[in-house]
């Protein structure tokens, strides 16, 4: 609790206030402000008695409780510097510091002193929101609390039901419970917005996850075919190597330097064959020449007229022995000859056979040649098809990789975007969260939540205090508000009854009940409490002297209770019996209000 002591206050040149200064001092017990106005036949009006309380709120808030302009708050009469000086303690935490305000008009300034010190801000704004945080006090609370204007001010029994709740919420600070409402509504909004953006973005990462992973099944369907594919292609190569690795082991190649060589000789023996042949063959011819020509002589020979081989004459009788020897010698040499033509045809046939022999050889050994020419062009070509496969396995081998690598950066783009949709997911989770404790907290705040518990707190109180003080005022009449700021009044003969039933004197009770009862409350459930109150025009209202009396003695138990300085300011010169303080007697000559001692009848 903060406690506000004002000390002081100096008016100079504001309102009706002139050059002179007016000074009030704020001493305990219940001062009365009265006076006269010299311009009116010493009329009691239009003194200039509410100036204080213009004074007091024009320090503390830069404005008069009328909300006057500024320049008619300078006196019309001088037109001169206008300044209020306002002197205060604060006591908060033990802690005690004495202050002063200084206001002026003409110029406009605002000066703030903290035990001596100048703690004057850059600009009055800023000063005023110093000020502001010193007195923790609204205007709406300090009109209703420290300076009430009686008449002035609509009663609290005559609001509506809204206005009650208002008044309510800002005699008590409850207001701080809809800023803070509108605060945590506003923050809540803030936080829905990201929660909306969150959520977009929860869609969109996870609408590209999705294709991601549709994009992932579907490479993964064309990737495992595409192995599967290639797998097969190099298996199938695989096979064929191994195809072609078994050929190349059973080709088997002749030395072709051999070879050719062997053919030459071949060659030379089949020539040599071939003349040997031929030499036989013209030996055989030869044999067989003189075969003939010996068969021919035997012919001769042997026929009835045997003619002489040699000499061609007939052959006589006694030549018989010489023609047996001669056949005899022929049947010989053909003999020799015979057997000659049949040794050099055995020795042509057994050439011819070996000439065929080379000569099957020559073709054996071509054709091996030819062959062993076609296995080297077929071992070339082998060669050349496993070199071709073993680059279409490598390339087989290259694509499944790239196929890897394509699915390993897939999967890394889902693995990221998991990763950011669970960031996602963690921020809206979070979101919700603070959703949740904002709903929470607008519901502790809202209508339906502490504040409402406090309003039913404060209510109860009220009541009680309202019975109190209306026993005091000696109202005759019950007044009990429910929740709602429903009023229910019960009149003396327990009849349920208006509050514009009652007169203006009986409904002036009721109003002066429900002030007390506040100011009470708030001393008692507030965060600041001031030394003062100022009433104007309390006793000027619908009261007769046993209502002056009765607000008298509350007036008087509250001095006690809390050792306030009330200053209540009244026309009614019998109000000063009243004081048990100061009579702080005011007087209006020439448009202008000194404060003067206070007359001796008056005093009497």
């Amino acid at each position: 609790m903060k406690y506000i002591n004002f000390n002081k206050i100096l008016i100079k040149n504001f309102l009706s206030v002139g050059d002179e200064p007016v000074s009030v001092e704020f001493n305990k017990g219940l001062n009365i402000i009265t006076g006269l106005n010299k311009d009116k036949e010493d009329r009691r009006n239009g003194v200039g008695k509410s100036t204080i309380a213009d004074a007091i709120y024009f320090a503390v808030f830069g404005n008069t409780i009328r909300e006057l302009k500024k320049e008619h708050m300078i006196n019309n009469v001088t037109q001169d510097r206008c300044e209020v000086v306002l002197e205060f303690d604060c006591n908060s935490d033990g802690q005690q510091d004495s202050y002063r305000i200084v206001r002026t008009l003409g110029p406009t300034k605002c000066y703030l002193y903290k035990n001596g010190d100048d703690k004057t801000r850059d600009s009055i704004n800023n000063t005023n929101e110093l000020i502001s945080e010193i007195i923790n006090s609204s205007p709406e609370v300090f009109q209703n609390c420290v300076i009430m204007t009686i008449n002035n001010t609509t009663p609290f029994m005559a609001k509506k039901k809204l206005e009650k709740r208002k008044f309510i919420e800002g005699i008590f600070n409850l207001q701080v419970f809809s800023s803070m409402l509108n605060n945590a509504r506003a923050e809540a909004n803030e936080v829905m917005k990201d929660f909306n953006v969150e959520c977009a973005r929860y869609e969109e990462v996870s609408n590209s996850l999705d294709s991601y992973v549709i994009q992932q099944n579907e490479a993964d369907e064309i990737r495992n075919q595409t192995k599967t594919r290639y797998k097969d292609r190099k298996q199938r190569n695989i096979d064929t190597i191994k195809e072609h690795k078994s050929k190349l082991k059973s080709i088997k190649l002749i030395d072709v330097k051999k070879s050719k060589k062997h053919l030459e000789d071949l060659a030379d023996a089949k020539d040599k064959i071939k003349q040997l042949i031929v030499e036989q063959q013209s030996l055989v011819v030869q044999f067989s020449t003189k075969i003939d020509f010996i068969n021919e002589k035997m012919s001769a020979i042997s026929t009835k007229d045997p003619i002489c081989p040699t000499c061609l004459r007939p052959i006589d009788e006694h030549d018989v022995d010489h023609i047996e020897q001669e056949k005899a010698k022929l049947n010989e040499q053909l003999c020799q000859l015979d057997t000659s033509k049949d040794e050099h045809n055995k020795t042509k046939f057994k050439l011819e056979h070996k000439l065929k022999n080379v000569t099957n050889t020559i073709k054996k050994l071509d054709a091996q040649l030819y062959k062993d020419g076609l296995n080297r062009q077929e071992i070339t070509n082998i060669k050349q098809s496993l070199d071709q496969l073993k680059q279409l396995n490598e390339q087989i081998d290259d694509d499944i990789n790239q196929l890897k690598n394509d699915d390993t950066s897939l999967k890394k783009t889902i693995e990221q975007t998991s990763t950011k949709l669970e960031k996602v997911q963690s921020t809206i989770d979070e979101l919700k969260k603070q959703i949740s404790l904002f709903e929470v907290i607008k519901f502790i705040v809202s209508e339906e939540g502490v504040k409402s518990y406090i309003v039913k707190k404060i209510l109860q109180l009220f009541n009680s205090k309202l019975a109190y003080y209306l026993k005091k005022m000696d109202a005759n009449c019950i007044c009990v508000f429910n929740e709602y700021f429903e009023e229910q009044i019960i009149d003396e003969k327990g009849k349920i009854c208006s509050y514009f039933n009652f007169s203006g004197a009986e409904r002036k009770n009721i109003d002066l009940a429900c002030l007390f009862a506040f100011m009470d409350i708030r001393r008692l459930q507030g965060d600041v409490a001031f030394n003062f109150s100022i009433y104007d025009e309390l006793f000027d209202s619908s009261l007769d002297e046993k209502g002056v009396d009765l607000v008298t003695e509350i007036l008087k138990e509250r001095i006690e209770k809390y050792k306030e300085c009330i200053m209540v300011i009244s026309h009614r010169k019998e109000s000063v019996k009243s004081a048990t303080g100061e009579i702080i007697f005011l007087e209006k000559k020439n448009g202008i209000t000194t404060r003067v001692p206070t007359p001796a009848m008056i005093d009497a």
